[in-house]
């Protein structure tokens, strides 16, 4: 891992450990996909940076997507709850009934749906990829390894 809890309740507000190690692993696996050439060469994991500087943006994008990944996770579980449905007592799952009327009995369920950037990353998994490309891009461009190569470099890892 290239954070710890620690270092991402820093940063950002606190989530359950739990989620945090389950998302943060998520988080290294994307940042190595994105720093690994077409060698198959993980950067991070050859070279990690010992430049202060670029170990902090390491630290910082894989803290910024992992926060990303948390946000997502919380608004599917929006969705599904503006979508009309909740979790019951005993683990069923059923609508939630937002009005009710009297008269000629009238029931309503809850519905609904975001427009954020996060909401459509949701349902879309090209915006949730793109999302996450814009953070890595973000953070680590003009980033380098420990050994100068550009962590966003993408060609063959030259051989030092």
């Amino acid at each position: 891992m290239y954070i710890n809890f620690d270092e991402y309740t820093a940063l950002y507000d606190p989530i359950e450990e739990r989620d945090f190690n389950r998302l943060v692993f998520q988080a290294c696996q994307v940042v190595d996909r994105f720093t690994t050439g077409v060698d198959g060469v993980k950067k991070l994991k050859v070279a990690f940076p010992v430049d202060e500087d670029s170990a902090d943006a390491v630290k910082h994008c894989v803290a910024s997507v992992t926060n990303l990944l948390y946000q997502i996770q919380e608004a599917e579980k929006s969705a599904f709850l503006a979508r009309g449905y909740a979790e019951t007592s005993n683990g069923l799952q059923g609508k939630v009934v937002s009005s009710v009327s009297a008269g000629n009995e009238s029931v309503s369920f809850a519905s609904g749906g975001g427009s954020t950037a996060v909401d459509k990353a949701v349902t879309n998994i090209a915006e949730r990829n793109r999302l996450i490309q814009s953070i890595v891009r973000e953070y680590l461009s003009g980033v380098t390894d420990a050994n100068g190569v550009n962590l966003l470099y993408m060609g063959v890892y030259p051989r030092v």
